[in-house]
């Protein structure tokens, strides 16, 4: 009989390590922020049309989507995980510069190109970065709470860059994305190295074990594949509702359109940071499934809800529904994935492969619906969503089982 694998050892990260991943995640918020509602805003408010926006905006998908597995690879066999997510946040810095000084098509393609490809790796490598130093027993806690600091970091972001895109220019907010990234880069070098053990960070089974499950084990995963299907409807619902609400407003109440597009994103995020840590605890008590399919009927009823549009701050609302879905897929994701990946040794393979689904589910999103609103209007537009997200709630419940077992057993 082999010998059973080395336990883990307790994890044990320092004070500062913690406290450095909170700010990291509270600045990098600006990866959202920036690259989200507010583009469609400026290349509006430039004469942009819905569809030329629309294909722009999805190269920022396409090129997520592609780096998704390469970068879960990488992260698995990289042992310093921070160079990854420094190399992200240079990728940012640059793509806003192009976008505030040079708001031209080939320009914001490729700054698109290079936020796709800091989007593609960041979560992936934050992810590694969190279970590296607490281990998959306390990965919820630590979940919840970097949840918490990013909303924060979003809500206030959002809210700073609609009184600059309202009071000052409208590249105002481009310019403060890239000044972010310097504080997120003093953060990033705060975090010790040394405690992020590299088996832990990528689920290996045990302390001395330098193997992994192979890819056919990875890609057989019954579980992780409804799961991927699952994000892929998720985000192909998701990820239009705000560029089409930003230029909804911005075509019938441009003079304060701003505001409201901030006020699109700071709701949202006030409420995440305000149930994270409660959402990470009942993902742990309550398990996982029930809170997976709660998140994807708030999302059915804002697509709805964002359809009927009984007024610009109504939609404003609509947008604390946003902030429970946010906060369940946002936390529950490296949790799911973790749970289903236990020992492998392909943790942030599989978060890549788990990564790609959604993008592929955003990619199509942002081309789709640009085009669809421009031919068909808003309203068909938003119903198309809410009748994608009905599909996926199916699927989850029918095929998509309990995982929380797996954590509450782990050893780390």
């Amino acid at each position: 009989m082999p010998p059973a694998p080395p336990k883990w050892p307790a994890a044990t990260p320092s004070t500062q390590s913690q406290r450095a991943l909170d700010w990291l995640n509270f600045f990098i918020a600006d990866v959202e922020t920036a690259f989200g509602p507010f583009v469609a805003l400026y290349l509006t408010r430039s004469g942009w049309q819905q569809g030329a926006i629309g294909s722009a905006i999805a190269v920022n998908s396409a090129v997520a989507l592609a780096v998704q597995i390469p970068a879960g690879w990488l992260v698995d066999q990289l042992r310093n995980k921070r160079l990854i997510l420094a190399a992200g946040l240079a990728c940012i810095a640059g793509g806003s510069l192009i976008v505030a000084f040079f708001p031209s098509y080939l320009p914001v393609a490729l700054a698109e190109a290079l936020y796709g490809s800091a989007g593609g790796t960041i979560r992936t490598a934050l992810a590694a970065v969190a279970i590296g130093l607490v281990g998959h027993r306390s990965l919820h806690t630590r979940t919840g709470r970097n949840h918490r600091y990013l909303s924060l970091g979003n809500a206030l972001t959002a809210a700073g860059m609609g009184a600059l895109g309202h009071f000052g220019s409208i590249r105002a907010p481009f310019l403060a994305a890239a000044g972010l990234c310097l504080p997120a880069a003093i953060a990033l070098a705060l975090i010790r190295g040394r405690e992020i053990d590299y088996g832990r960070a990528r689920q290996a089974s045990g302390r001395q074990d330098s193997g992994a499950a192979r890819w056919r084990e990875i890609f057989s995963n019954r579980s992780l594949l409804v799961f991927a299907v699952c994000l892929l409807l998720f985000q192909f619902a998701n990820a239009s509702i705000l560029p089409l609400a930003s230029e909804r407003v911005s075509a019938e109440h441009g003079a304060i359109s701003a505001l409201i597009t901030s006020a699109f994103v700071v709701v949202p995020q006030v409420v995440t940071a305000l149930i994270a840590a409660w959402l990470a605890r009942q993902a742990d008590e309550a398990g996982r499934k029930k809170l997976l399919i709660a998140a994807f009927a708030a999302l059915l009823a804002r697509s709805v809800l964002f359809a009927v549009g009984l007024g610009p701050w109504f939609l404003v609302g609509v947008q604390v529904l946003g902030g429970l879905t946010a906060a369940v897929i946002g936390i529950l994701t490296p949790l799911v994935v973790a749970d289903l990946t236990r020992q492998s040794g392909r943790y942030n393979f599989s978060m890549g492969a788990v990564g790609m689904s959604g993008s592929i589910g955003a990619t199509a999103s942002t081309a789709i619906s640009g085009f669809l609103a421009q031919s068909f209007g808003f309203v068909l537009a938003f119903l198309a969503l809410a009748g994608l997200t009905a599909a996926a709630m199916v699927i989850l419940w029918l095929w998509f089982p309990e995982t929380v077992e797996a954590a509450r057993t782990a050893e780390d």
